[in-house]
């Protein structure tokens, strides 16, 4: 069966590669964070909860909030001049982030990686791509079952995969192991990471994960977030 892999760099970056991270490092900035657990209905299995946490965030500088109000009169519209909308963009992105963190345990270590709710789509498309596939085994049969077939890499470095063969077979004891791919003959040795593989139920899981706080997220915007909706 197909499992799920979570490849982190054994080091975070040294600096921020997403504007939810550089707006919570932000150094002087006091800033004012609203948080959203992602939850996934009918995954109750313990190890997967304890393995995964998804919160989606909405942050903003206090400091320094984004302004964005129009000016009293519009200038003259025209096809040539959209500068004023770009400044205005970049004003809010300076002072207001939303994304997500994702925490990752393995044994006696966890590590908080960092995403932009931008990249939240592309994570979801190799998961739906995966689900189109597991319904035409041939064409996943076509991958090498020994490596990552499908993968998506983060800004921060998290880089997801699932690998294995789609087949549904149930779980028993004596064939526990069997819910776990094999694990790649070649690894990468150029840089220094530690991987994470779950079973079968971790890729359903964390596409769970990723669902309802990208929903979260695009109903909450800046103007939500010193509310209580």
């Amino acid at each position: 069966m197909p499992c799920l892999e979570l490849k982190l760099p054994a080091h975070a970056w040294p600096q921020p590669a997403t504007r939810l991270r550089t707006l919570l490092e932000k150094p002087g900035a006091a800033v004012l964070r609203r948080n959203q657990v992602a939850r996934a209905a009918g995954y109750e299995d313990a190890p997967l909860r304890n393995c995964i946490r998804v919160t989606a965030v909405l942050a903003v500088d206090l400091t320094h909030p984004p302004q964005t109000e129009a000016p009293a009169e519009p200038a003259p519209s025209t096809e040539s001049a959209p500068a004023p909308d770009a400044e205005e963009e970049d004003s809010l992105l300076a002072g207001f982030a939303r994304g997500l963190e994702i925490w990752i345990a393995d044994r006696n270590r966890a590590v908080c990686v960092f995403a932009d709710a931008d990249e939240i789509t592309g994570a979801l498309a190799m998961f739906d791509a995966y689900l189109r596939l597991a319904r035409f085994q041939p064409a996943f049969e076509r991958l090498d079952q020994r490596q990552v077939g499908l993968n998506f890499t983060f800004l921060e470095g998290l880089a997801l995969g699932i690998q294995g063969h789609p087949g549904e077979s149930r779980p028993e004891p004596e064939n526990f192991f069997d819910r776990i791919a094999a694990i790649p003959e070649i690894e990468d040795f150029r840089e220094p990471h530690f991987v994470v593989r779950l079973p079968n139920e971790g890729v359903g899981y964390f596409h769970e994960l990723l669902r309802s706080a990208s929903a979260w997220l695009e109903e909450n915007s800046y103007t939500h977030i010193l509310g209580s909706k």
